[in-house]
């Protein structure tokens, strides 16, 4: 990623300002309709679908990243083995599978009991851990995300200890099929949690979803960050615009999907192709930003014009642009 000494802007809305001089002419030979604005980004706010404190923050405003890149980095401690837990569970509930579709085996009551009884010692630690969060949370100690981690981990030995019991049942009466579709179902729930903690993991890390530019850096080391909260605001640079107005008399030279060309007073001399891919129908005073009252009474039609893309050199949001629409052909000569 690199780093520009630019301020990011408050909001990339900018309200761009219409260039009429005389009449949008530059001359007697020069038809084409010259409008001013600011090239714009569509805003992506990055944030967690987890809840998790921020450890890292690689970002600075004003930076741009590319995408993949990585903006801010939460705390794995607490979920960082879940995925190795889960892979376990995920292996046994595989060998189970395997070795009753082999086939009978020997012992397999006394290894159903046996399962059984240890899914009855962890729910009692479960019910436990969770009476000792609820103690903490009632003396304001303890969190609510460890209150519900606990009940959490209680139904889940509830439900570990229901399988266990009907595994049991099932290698009693030697209803070897049903077995096995416990076993398949169990291996199903089983790659199921897997792959939502490794999600989970995933979410830790929040990256940048395509080029961009870093508008807003909206938290530090040491935060707490919800689920949804916003962690740094992007304007894409994929798909830049130039927000701009179309005076009421020229309204008839710009239609909607017309080739325009875009200028930057940063690259003097250059080019960049455009399209108008919005006009507004509903006509608007000039907005106060246009510095001379005789513009500001002026009726207007806002208009997007999008960039086409492909362009060698930095554009940034925020920066001023000219929209130049070409002149309209005339009969039996060229626009």
């Amino acid at each position: 990623m690199t780093r520009h000494c630019f301020a990011p802007l408050a909001a990339l809305t900018v309200v761009a300002t219409v260039v009429t001089l005389g009449g949008c002419r530059r001359g007697p030979a020069d038809e084409r309709v010259h409008l001013n604005g600011r090239i714009e980004a569509p805003l992506v706010d990055i944030a967690p679908r987890i809840q998790g404190r921020v450890v890292e923050v690689l970002v600075r405003e004003g930076d741009r990243v590319k995408a993949g890149d990585l903006l801010v980095r939460l705390d794995l401690a607490e979920v960082a083995l879940a995925p190795d837990r889960d892979a376990q569970s995920v292996t046994a509930a595989e060998a189970r599978v395997r070795d009753l579709s082999s086939g009978s085996r020997s012992a397999e009551i006394a290894t159903a009991d046996a399962e059984r009884v240890d899914r009855v010692a962890a729910l009692s630690l479960a019910r436990e851990e969770l009476a000792r969060q609820q103690v903490l949370r009632e003396k304001r100690v303890g969190t609510q995300r460890d209150l519900e981690r606990a009940a959490s981990d209680v139904e889940r030995a509830k439900a570990a200890l229901e399988a266990a019991t009907q595994r049991l049942r099932l290698v009693q009466q030697g209803f070897r099929q049903w077995q096995t579709k416990q076993a398949e179902a169990e291996l199903g729930r089983a790659q199921r949690v897997k792959a939502q903690s490794d999600i989970v993991v995933r979410e830790a890390e929040l990256r940048a979803p395509s080029d961009a530019v870093v508008l807003h850096r909206l938290v530090e080391p040491g935060a707490l960050l919800g689920p949804g909260q916003s962690a740094v605001t992007l304007g894409l640079e994929s798909r830049l615009y130039v927000r701009t107005f179309i005076p009421e008399a020229r309204l008839g030279q710009v239609r909607q999907g017309q080739a325009v060309q875009v200028q930057v007073d940063a690259h003097p001399g250059q080019t960049f192709a455009a399209r108008v891919t919005e006009i507004s129908p509903n006509a608007e005073f000039t907005p106060k930003a246009v510095e001379t009252r005789a513009e500001r009474v002026n009726l207007v039609y806002a208009a997007k014009v999008d960039l086409d893309g492909g362009w060698k050199v930095p554009l940034v949001p925020g920066q001023p642009a000219e929209v130049i629409v070409p002149a309209p052909a005339t009969p039996g000569g060229t626009p």
